[in-house]
């Protein structure tokens, strides 16, 4: 099935391509995807559009992070022998279950993005604790800018586990299909090893 991309598409690319700064193609990017025609014919394109916003999004986060600036960070430093991340749509009982099962009190409500940074608790697992950490929110669209768009999903990156929480009375099959996505989307490749590195030494 042929793309048939309006012309305000070519527009955006143009204004995507001249982009000088981070900013500038974040935003000609998330017009690209806005503009783009959503059916089987530009499946590949959004992915592909979709993943490069992903790519520039962490980018300036990296850019930000070197740079210090003040506020709550998404950043959280791991303790214990493991760091899990809380990963859930709005509402999916991530705080409640951070409460029961650690010494954090993160703020427990019934309306969506009541918890608006990581937050974290120590876990007793037998003779060990186990860093969890609740990770604010995640929408479908997330990964490029809907919601609280792409900063939750770098600190899940940066954990050693994703534990997936979902609210079994509402479309949970839905529900996981939405987080596996995103996260893949963003660059989060669930129950797959890392690739392996080798370093060789050579003589000059």
């Amino acid at each position: 099935m042929p793309a048939n991309l309006p012309p305000e598409y070519f527009k955006a690319e143009q204004r995507y391509l001249q982009a000088k700064t981070l900013e500038e193609k974040i935003q000609a990017t998330q017009e690209l995807i806005r503009i783009a025609p959503k059916h089987k014919g530009t499946e590949k394109l959004l992915r592909m559009l979709k993943q490069r916003l992903a790519k520039l999004r962490r980018e300036l986060e990296e850019r930000e992070r070197r740079r210090g600036g003040g506020g709550p960070s998404f950043a959280v430093k791991k303790e214990g022998c493991a760091q899990v991340a809380l990963v859930g749509l709005p509402n999916s009982g991530k705080s409640t279950l951070l409460r029961k099962l650690t010494n954090a009190r993160p703020e427990v409500a019934d309306y969506p993005f009541t918890t608006r940074f990581p937050v974290p608790g120590m876990m007793d697992y037998e003779d060990v604790q186990v860093q969890l950490v609740e990770i604010p929110s995640i929408v479908e669209g997330s990964s490029w800018g809907r919601g609280l768009g792409a900063q939750p999903l770098s600190a899940a990156r940066n954990a050693d586990v994703i534990a997936l929480v979902l609210d079994t009375s509402s479309h949970p099959l839905q529900q996981l299909e939405i987080l596996v996505k995103e996260l893949e989307e963003s660059g989060v490749r669930l129950n797959r090893s890392p690739p392996k590195v080798t370093i060789e030494r050579r003589e000059e």
